[in-house]
């Protein structure tokens, strides 16, 4: 028995001194999954009754679509179960075309090294799992981790993690290195980061273990606030440390409204002056006047300023309400342009 910890270190320190490639995470929704009554047994969820969650046929079509469209580069996809893994790496190769491998504990020894020497050479893009690849695979090229078992402990999760926090080989372990010198060798290296996308239940269930819990601090409704968000997008730990900061001044602020509002007594005073609207007609606010939502070079500029080069790829290459946002804008320039001829 010891009375304290006299030393450690966690990956925030490893991120901050140049020992880890950074994340940027994201949190993609698995609506067949309730664990609302899934018992929790040893500080994380009883295994059985996750799985019946997870080995819903539903749950491992969304896991499927959520690794074709989130994988970057060598993938590992962590399954809840063998029965999932199985269906997993089914559909994948032979309904999404994308070449896929598979390893368990009690898998025979020789399918397994074959497994990974297929994944290694890049012969499959994703290596499917159950359990094995949590601890001890090393393998520095990977750069996307869909994490399909939801977990409330923090240790499983940074083991899952941990599998793609390695930087390339020759990148960090030079003579002379500093923290400074080794993040910069970091950026300019082909993964200068790794993606993480944190599968979670449909009602967003705040007992699940996520990249959010991870990188930000606050109350449940500040991490709420910032899973939504990165729902949306994929973030980086500062672009989720930016947001939670922002939620709880929010937070605080109407905070102080309520308790203005509990201390003051009486009626207003001053004259009132109306003016009667109609309300029946429609709305000629124009789309145009919207402005971008994307980061970079044009954000926040009004959608009817934008370069029309730019409008027309934003309306392809994005996803969900941005892309719709970005078709509804090119529908107003081409009705605009067929009014003008």
């Amino acid at each position: 028995m010891y009375d304290r910890i006299i030393g450690g270190y966690d990956l925030h320190w490893a991120i901050a001194n140049g020992w880890a490639v950074p994340p940027v995470c994201k949190l993609s929704r698995v609506e067949s999954l309730d664990l609302s009554a899934v018992k929790v047994v040893g500080g994380d969820f009883q295994a059985q009754a996750l799985q019946a969650q997870l080995n819903k046929e539903a749950s491992i079509q969304r896991l499927c679509l959520i690794t074709a469209e989130e994988m970057r580069g060598p993938t590992v996809v962590f399954a809840g179960s063998v029965f999932a893994m199985h269906g997993v790496t089914h559909y994948l190769n032979n309904n999404y075309g994308i070449p896929a491998v598979e390893v368990w504990g009690d898998q025979d020894d020789e399918e397994r090294a074959e497994a990974l020497r297929k994944f290694k050479a890049g012969q499959a893009k994703v290596l499917v799992n159950c359990v094995v690849v949590s601890v001890g695979f090393d393998y520095p090229p990977l750069e996307t981790a869909i994490l399909g078992r939801p977990t409330r402990s923090r240790s499983f999760w940074l083991q899952c993690v941990g599998r793609l926090t390695r930087p390339l080989a020759g990148v960090v372990d030079f003579d002379g290195s500093t923290p400074e010198s080794r993040i910069a060798r970091i950026k300019a290296s082909a993964k200068f980061n790794f993606k993480l996308v944190d599968c979670t239940a449909g009602s967003l269930d705040q007992s699940i273990i996520t990249s959010v819990d991870m990188f930000c601090e606050g109350d449940e409704e500040t991490k709420k606030a910032v899973k939504q968000a990165a729902e949306k997008a994929p973030l980086t730990p500062e672009e989720m440390a930016e947001l939670a900061a922002k939620q709880a001044a929010r937070v605080a602020a109407a905070k102080q409204i309520e308790a203005m509002r509990q201390a003051t007594t009486g009626r207003g005073m001053g004259v009132v002056r109306s003016q009667q609207i109609d309300l029946t007609g429609r709305s000629n606010a124009s789309v145009g006047t919207w402005r971008n939502p994307l980061k970079g070079r044009y954000h926040h500029v009004k959608l009817g300023a934008l370069p029309h080069s730019y409008v027309k790829w934003a309306s392809t290459e994005t996803k969900g309400w941005v892309r719709e946002l970005f078709l509804k804008e090119m529908r107003r320039r081409n009705a605009k342009a067929r009014s003008a001829g």
